[in-house]
């Protein structure tokens, strides 16, 4: 029976030696793998690491210039209110000077009419024999005193139509503000409206890169239980090599 199974013998022996050579090769190279897919993955967790700091100092910034908005944008409610006041003053402006251009108005036709009752004074008293010269004296004086009045009113209509002027470039300053603050709201708030979502995709990224964190945290130890099982099947491949050398010792002897 010995003599019958010792040719089988040494052909399984070297079988499982082969095997076992195999395993190991199999093994060493599993190893190998698992610690470069370790580093690996090491690596890509710090850089999450850098990422996830990077998405909370971009929150930081978002925040700031959200802060930064918002104290612009009551800035320019302050200047809202004071351009507001201040229409309400060259309104009221523009209204007095309505009523003086109007009073200007009102002297001019009265001049005009004394200058009238002056020429028919005069025209009556050319006519009358007695008392002519103290009539037509009075007369005279009227004539100075509509032209003075004429002139007075001519001053006062100049004057008003200047200042209606600076008035009226006055309410056109104030309503290009207004235009400019407006807008200046307007992308104030856009910019508030980015801020946020700024703000949100930060948040959201430091979320995944959390997760991704984890992942990355369950992946390498994956590996190295991988890496683990490669060592143990290193050494049972390197006993069941001890074991095959020891049986064909113990054959050849």
């Amino acid at each position: 029976m010995a003599q019958q199974a010792s040719p089988v013998a040494p052909s399984l022996d070297a079988h499982l030696g082969n095997i076992a050579d195999r395993l190991i090769d199999i093994a060493g190279c599993v190893a190998s793998e698992a610690e470069a897919a370790t580093a690996s993955v090491r690596g890509m967790s710090d850089q999450a690491e850098r990422v996830a700091s990077l998405a909370a100092s971009l929150e930081a910034a978002a925040g700031i210039m959200a802060g930064a908005v918002r104290q612009q944008a009551e800035a320019l409610a302050m200047a809202r209110e004071s351009l507001t006041a201040n229409k309400l003053v060259v309104d009221t402006l523009d209204q007095s000077i309505g009523r003086v251009a109007s009073i200007s108005a009102t002297i001019a036709t009265i001049a005009q009419e004394s200058r009238i009752l002056s020429l028919n004074a005069r025209i009556e008293a050319a006519r009358a024999e007695s008392g002519a010269s103290a009539f037509a004296v009075v007369a005279t004086e009227m004539a100075v005193l509509a032209t003075r009045t004429k002139t007075a009113t001519d001053d006062i209509g100049a004057n008003a139509l200047a200042i209606a002027h600076d008035i009226g470039a006055a309410g056109d300053m104030v309503a290009a503000y207004e235009m400019l603050v407006s807008e200046q709201d307007e992308l104030l708030t856009r910019s508030l409206d980015h801020a946020a979502s700024q703000s949100d995709a930060a948040r959201e990224l430091a979320t995944i890169t959390a997760e991704a964190v984890g992942a990355i945290d369950q992946a390498a130890s994956a590996i190295g239980r991988v890496g683990a099982h490669a060592v143990a099947v290193k050494v049972l491949a390197r006993q069941l090599s001890r074991l095959s050398r020891r049986d064909d010792r113990e054959t050849g002897g």
